[in-house]
């Protein structure tokens, strides 16, 4: 979408203005899309249309005009707009900018190679073109390698197989008068006069087309090719030359991105896997540690002396058998009773030897 810088030239104020719309309208009222608050100025002074790619300006019967590049335009007339035109209506001058050539871009510096590439395509260009005149060429056919300029000073040219053409090509494809070339729009415009076989553009049949460099024609079978310096703009072209640097660029860092994600990728599983094996030898030693120790215990317990079995508790006696029923007692003395006998004597015969002793003093 275009981009509008409005610049007053009385107050030095600026606005700048992006409108996605087809069609935009510069009047004094508030109801145009970019309000002008000049007297001087009509209500719709002015418009900018946009017809597939292209940016058209017309003068809408201003009272003051309506100027391009310093270039009143003619009423209604219809002007191509290129990135860089300025238009003037009164105190107010408006420079014409396509997106990609804003501000935000211009602050990207070219690299060396971008230098050495712009200067290779204007020495190409200046080879390739010695003057800056639009022109046709012939490429096939009788008429071959003719070529036909479009000086300024021409408002049109004919081409057919006419003599009084501009541009004959006596071929039996090609009518008399077939089409014309006519500066219109702010450039070239083809028009079919009628012909039988028709006017191509880039292999779509037209009735009326503005043309564009490197545009190829074809009347019947016959080829041209439509050459316009004018229309190669060195700026555009140095942007794509950078944008097509930056996008080389993004996608090398995306590769790279991929590759850098996909080795981290790689590492965690590798990692994971490492983790996973540690943590199964771990497991694997914890076991083998614990039957280990079963199997010790287990022998432990098979070495050890069994446990005393405690007695069982004693039979409570049977009661005493009545002394009628008592068994008799067995003869003779039991060692204890012999011995309480024989001290029994001892004493006896201590206590006579005593006696006697008395009795003798």
């Amino acid at each position: 979408m275009p981009k509008l810088i409005v610049h007053n030239l009385k107050t030095q104020e600026e606005q700048e203005y992006t409108l996605p719309q087809d069609t935009i309208v510069f009047g004094r009222t508030n109801t145009c899309d970019v309000e002008l608050p000049i007297k001087s100025i009509s209500r719709r002074h002015a418009e900018i249309v946009r017809e597939a790619q292209d940016y058209f300006l017309s003068d809408l019967k201003s009272g003051n005009g309506t100027f391009l590049n310093n270039q009143k335009i003619r009423p209604l007339e219809k002007n191509l707009l290129r990135s860089g035109d300025v238009i003037r209506i009164e105190d107010y001058e408006i420079r014409f900018l396509l997106a990609e050539d804003g501000p935000e871009h211009a602050v990207e510096e070219d690299t060396d190679t971008d230098i050495l590439e712009i200067k290779l395509i204007k020495k190409m260009l200046k080879t390739l073109d010695a003057d800056d005149t639009p022109s046709v060429e012939v490429l096939n056919g009788v008429a071959v390698g003719k070529k036909l300029l479009i000086p300024d000073s021409k408002q049109e040219v004919v081409i057919g197989r006419d003599g009084a053409a501009d541009l004959t090509i006596d071929e039996n494809v090609i009518s008399r008068l077939h089409a014309k070339l006519e500066r219109k729009w702010g450039g070239i415009v083809i028009v079919d006069l009628q012909s039988k076989n028709g006017t191509f553009v880039n292999n779509d049949r037209v009735e009326e087309k503005l043309l564009r460099d490197g545009d190829k024609i074809m009347l019947g079978t016959v080829k041209l090719l439509y050459r316009n310096p004018k229309d190669v703009n060195l700026e555009v072209i140095s942007q794509e030359i950078s944008k097509k640097k930056k996008e080389a660029a993004m996608r090398e860092a995306e590769r790279l991105a991929q590759k850098q994600l996909e080795e981290e990728r790689l590492a965690k599983e590798a990692e994971e896997k490492e983790t996973a094996r540690r943590e199964a030898e771990a497991k694997a030693v914890q076991e083998a540690l614990e039957k280990e120790k079963a199997e010790e215990e287990e022998k432990r317990a098979a070495e050890a002396p069994p446990p005393e079995v405690a007695p069982p508790p004693a039979q409570q006696a049977p009661p005493a058998a009545p002394a009628a029923a008592a068994a008799p007692a067995k003869p003779g003395f039991s060692t204890a009773e012999k011995l309480m006998i024989a001290a029994g004597i001892l004493v006896g015969i201590a206590a006579i030897a005593g006696l006697i002793v008395l009795l003798l003093k």
